[in-house]
């Protein structure tokens, strides 16, 4: 009986994190202001869970800021040297390699 609980449990633990891998705001609802970009206000709304570094005196955010925070991003080479801003397409990659973390992660928990 035990047994059974335990996988009832951890199966259900494994379901609750895979829905929730994908469950974050699309760029058009993180872009409140509608700049076509994302300030830091915006991206750590979108997703609290980026840990990003404060800035002192700066609502920016760069690719080269996200990717300190989580190298696993593929962005651009150029885009990270050019400290590139926040775009629809970086977002998209943000997510994308949160989501991936956050499936590796499950996966590794069944």
């Amino acid at each position: 009986m035990k047994k059974s609980l335990f996988i009832a449990s951890t199966f259900l633990i494994g379901i609750s994190g895979f829905a929730m891998a994908g469950d974050h705001p699309s760029f058009a609802e993180a872009d409140t202001d509608g700049n076509g970009n994302l300030n830091r206000m915006e991206l750590t709304t979108a997703l609290p869970e980026l840990d990003l570094m404060e800035t002192e005196g700066t609502t920016e955010v760069t690719v080269a800021d996200v990717k300190r925070a989580l190298p696993v991003v593929d962005f651009a080479d150029d885009d990270v040297a050019n400290a590139e801003p926040v775009g629809k397409e970086q977002y998209e990659q943000i997510v994308d390699a949160m989501d991936d973390m956050s499936d590796a992660n499950n996966v590794s928990n069944i």
